[in-house]
């Protein structure tokens, strides 16, 4: 029994999603505190799409894809554990290359990507990642991975199978939820004929149960979701079309079952991942990339937007109407030849001391960490 609710899969029958609501945490007055540094190390050439959860004992598990460059076959999955006593990064290790993902699936893989973390309230941890056998990202399948050691060792990969036609061009990269029966929902998306998001409920054991489809068309992908209710949720998306990109969002009033056509936000997105999360007053957070415009220093005379500025918006009202409040990274002005600064991909965890942790690939080389308290989102907000 967790928090009043008992976590048992039936495979006969799951119930309706209802979604699993962490307990309010009760924070004593703190000073509020801010502190940045890498969590990666420096072992591989290129890093990106990191991920995180909190274990038992404080401590943080961290995990990302490295190697030589995106897409190379050298690409492994790495973790390190940050202790919170001491207040450093472990050195980290590669718990997951292309080889051993093709031993437990039985089939060749080309290169392996998007690692995803969620600890279940049951205990055991749940990492998802995408795995590539033929073409490019566009053509990658979900495969899943349980630890019951909190990271010590994982069970083999087993390959989600989410379509019954070719099973191809599904990804994830942003948070999973709990439902009360103790099944997951993967935020996925999808890159080949059209870009959409979609919300896949599975076992815990890998048996995928159903797929709610988030968005349709061809425009929206990588869907973060902000839970504020056993039935009512909001997802933040990518966009990815061709005119003003905005932070596009969807709403859920039953469990995730079934959203509301998306709408335009009025926060900036330069086709760039984004990552919403609650604080203890259930106010909605969202990390993004809102759109730089080079003026001075336009590379193309329409102005060049980037990944320059890495913000932190607020909203008292589910998203409806947004504030930014502060920038993580914001970038100065430069000269044409200059390189171009690209801060993406940020993902939030949650300490079980109440304490929040943002993730980010900090110009492909580097993961950066930044810690900060409820107190400091009291100052921003």
């Amino acid at each position: 029994m967790i928090a009043g609710v008992f976590f048992s899969l039936n495979h006969e029958r799951f119930a309706s999603p209802v979604f699993y609501v962490e307990p309010v945490q009760s924070i004593e007055p703190q000073s509020s505190f801010y502190i940045q540094e890498d969590a990666s190390d420096g072992t591989t050439q290129s890093v990106h799409s990191s991920t995180a959860v909190s274990l038992p004992n404080g401590n943080l598990l961290a995990m990302w894809y490295g190697g030589t460059r995106e897409g190379h076959t050298d690409v492994n999955i790495y973790a390190a554990v940050f202790d919170r006593k001491t207040q450093k990064w472990q050195k980290s290790k590669p718990i997951l290359d292309r080889y051993q993902v093709a031993n437990d699936l039985d089939r060749y893989i080309k290169k392996v990507g998007n690692p995803a973390l969620i600890r279940h309230p049951a205990g055991p941890l749940i990492l998802t990642y995408v795995s590539v056998s033929l073409a490019g990202w566009a053509s990658s399948q979900i495969n899943m991975m349980v630890s019951y050691d909190d990271g010590q060792s994982w069970h083999a990969s087993k390959h989600l199978v989410t379509s019954p036609f070719l099973n191809i061009s599904t990804l994830v990269k942003n948070n999973m939820v709990i439902y009360e029966d103790g099944t997951i929902g993967i935020a996925a998306y999808h890159e080949l004929i059209g870009e959409f998001s979609e919300l896949i409920r599975v076992s815990l054991d890998g048996e995928v149960i159903n797929k709610y489809r988030i968005s349709s068309g061809a425009e929206t992908i990588q869907p973060t979701i902000a839970v504020h209710s056993k039935e009512n949720a909001v997802t933040y998306m990518r966009d990815t079309s061709k005119n003003i990109q905005k932070v596009r969002r969807s709403v859920t009033n039953d469990g995730g079952e079934t959203w509301s056509p998306y709408e335009n936000t009025i926060l900036d997105n330069p086709n760039s991942s984004v990552f919403a999360f609650l604080d203890s007053k259930n106010r909605s957070w969202l990390i993004l990339n809102d759109a730089v415009k080079h003026v001075e220093h336009a590379r193309d005379n329409g102005g060049h937007q980037s990944r320059g500025n890495l913000a932190l918006a607020v909203s008292m009202d589910q998203g409806l109407t947004w504030k930014i409040v502060h920038y993580f990274e914001k970038e100065v002005d430069k000269k044409p030849e200059d390189a171009e600064s690209k801060y993406s991909y940020p993902w939030v965890t949650k300490s079980a001391n109440g304490e929040f942790n943002v993730f980010y690939t900090w110009n492909r080389k580097v993961i950066k960490h930044i810690q900060f308290n409820q107190a400091w989102l009291e100052e921003k907000a």
